[in-house]
């Protein structure tokens, strides 16, 4: 990681926000996306690429983590940032992210920058923000360290913990699922991506291992089925723990205890 990386904790004096942006309607409807752009500009403009955690941004704009994922759609989907996954050499997890300037983040910086001069000539005037600082190049080219290098600071988005989720889903169940299996690494990274955290997973398990022990959907306590797009939200919110009376048997408690159960289709 370069010098200037490591200082630029984030702005401290003003945001860089320029009015088309600040005025968009879309972004108004959502007014800290216009914040967070604020930050990425700033970090931009001194490192060429933003590579502040979405926890930090979460702490910094004061939301929780699944509200930064959303800014962070609405501004890729507007062209202002593009978003590049960092994966390892090693086993290709995610170990984190870098942000930079989308295609259409010098159109918007732009507006407003062109003034009618005398005569009805125009005056084209320099936007204060290139993608990639000379300073920051020269940096970049001097610098060997490895993507796992850079990207093992405190700043950067920790890796996914597959093994931690997958391991206690069989602590629950008794199963002898594989955490290196593709499709529930897929499954896992499109929910962390969405904002989902390990307690989210944790949870979504405890509760379905509470209401589904000692009946024909204990079968389903399984990835594909828990950690589903349509369905994991409302596992993480099915029961409030804290209230419901614990069973003694089953997989909630411990280890399951459940007969073969007929193979037919979920019902929902």
């Amino acid at each position: 990681m370069s010098e200037e990386q490591k200082a630029f904790t984030g702005a401290k004096a003003f945001l860089m926000i320029p009015p088309s942006i600040a005025e968009d309607k879309d972004l108004l409807k959502k007014p800290k996306s216009i914040i967070l752009m604020g930050h990425i500009i700033s970090m931009l403009n001194i490192t060429g690429s933003f590579f502040m955690s979405n926890k930090k941004i979460a702490e910094r704009i004061d939301v929780n983590s699944r509200s930064v994922n959303r800014y962070l759609e609405l501004l890729e989907e507007k062209k202002l940032i593009s978003r590049e996954n960092i994966k390892s050499s090693e086993n290709g997890a995610i170990i984190g992210r870098k942000i930079r300037a989308g295609n259409d983040l010098m159109t918007y910086m732009s507006r407003g920058w062109r003034n009618e001069c005398q005569g009805g000539t125009g005056t084209d005037v320099a936007t204060p923000m290139t993608p990639r600082s000379t300073k920051y190049n020269s940096n970049n080219r001097t610098t060997n360290r490895t993507v796992e290098d850079i990207y093992s600071s405190a700043d950067a988005e920790p890796p996914i913990p597959y093994k931690e989720i997958i391991d206690y889903l069989n602590k629950k169940t008794n199963q002898h699922l594989r955490y290196q299996t593709k499709a529930y690494q897929k499954l896992i990274r499109q929910r962390f991506e969405e904002g989902a955290t390990l307690e989210d997973f944790k949870k979504a398990i405890d509760n379905q291992a509470y209401a589904w022990q000692g009946t024909r959907f204990w079968k389903y306590m399984r990835p594909s089925t828990l950690f589903q797009a349509s369905k994991f939200d409302s596992y993480v919110n099915a029961n409030d723990l804290n209230q419901a009376k614990q069973p003694s048997n089953g997989g909630y408690g411990g280890e399951p205890n459940i007969s073969d159960i007929p193979d037919d289709d979920l019902p929902f």
